[in-house]
């Protein structure tokens, strides 16, 4: 999968911002649909596991995932794997004294592989929920029963490791590892890669939704790949669907959005992606799409 020459972009906006947004967004579909529909001519699916790094689009994928399948007449279910997280006060601490909430040991593995067994064995199956204010697992969150060709949607972090499959008929399950996969070549020849540009999401998205400050995010940027590079990319060749949730026209929303912050901003982690953010040009787009993955990380006033 080649390199987006950014160049290449900016003369399609030039023609038509409407017309590269319609076709960024296409081409996502498109592979929300090739998942679904491969889904649909499987009739013995019954669990989707969708994993990916930090800022990849997993939630989002679901949900449209979820409707994709509805769309074909297949009733689908969410269940985040969030939910089954054990008390804060036991989760496992790092080496450098901090929690390790990323941990497959932070989840409850035992009550998780429970609720697969129940789900593929037709049975009820009660679904916890997880007060992150609290830091405790409430049950009685809801109660879950599949009808003869309803499929569950298993979202999380740790959703490819093989210790959630193992046990059970793999051809009742099917495996989606979601995350940008292509790098942008910028015209000065520098490249923002893939991990940049969840770096700048996940920044976004930790000011909206946590009211992190940007340094706070880089800050914790090492931690978020270590674990990464331990619990998801051994298992991502595994995936019976790899999904790109790159945008063709992200940069532009993220020169509007944080453009200024990140002129003056000097953290090491975000140079590269400062230098490739000064070479996209200052164009409005229009409305982001209602039902854009892009959602995910830009539903906020700009920085600044």
């Amino acid at each position: 999968m080649g390199n987006i020459i950014w160049k290449d972009v900016e003369q399609q906006a030039s023609q038509g911002m409407t017309g590269l947004v319609y076709r960024s967004e296409k081409h996502f579909d498109s592979q929300v649909e090739e998942v679904a529909r491969a889904i649909f001519n499987d009739q013995k699916i019954r669990v989707v596991f969708v994993a990916g790094p930090s800022s990849s689009g997993k939630t989002t994928f679901s949900v449209l995932l979820k409707h994709e399948l509805q769309s074909l007449g297949i009733m689908s279910h969410y269940l985040g794997l969030d939910n089954y997280f054990i008390n804060r006060a036991d989760v496992p601490y790092l080496p450098n004294g901090l929690q390790d909430f990323d941990s497959l040991h932070a989840l409850d593995l035992p009550l998780i592989n429970e609720s697969i067994a129940g789900i593929l064995n037709n049975e009820w199956i009660e679904v916890p929920h997880y007060n992150f204010y609290t830091g405790i697992r409430e049950s009685g969150h809801f109660v879950l029963k599949l009808m003869e060709h309803d499929v569950v949607i298993i979202e999380g972090l740790h959703a490819l490791n093989p210790i959630f499959c193992q046990p059970f008929d793999k051809s009742r399950i099917m495996r989606v590892a979601i995350m940008p996969m292509r790098n942008i070549e910028m015209p000065s020849g520098r490249i923002l890669s893939k991990d940049d540009l969840r770096l700048l999401r996940r920044s976004i998205r930790d000011l909206n939704t946590r009211g992190y400050s940007f340094e706070e995010t880089a800050k914790q940027w090492s931690e978020v790949r270590a674990a990464e590079n331990k619990y998801i990319y051994p298992y991502t060749d595994t995936a019976d669907f790899k999904v790109d949730s790159i945008h063709e026209y992200e940069l532009f929303i993220y020169k509007q959005m944080m453009g200024q912050y990140l002129k003056d901003c000097y953290v090491d982690v975000f140079q590269n992606a400062r230098a490739c953010i000064a070479e996209v040009s200052n164009k409005q787009i229009p409305d982001i799409p209602e039902s854009s993955l892009l959602n995910e990380f830009t539903t906020f006033k700009k920085v600044r």
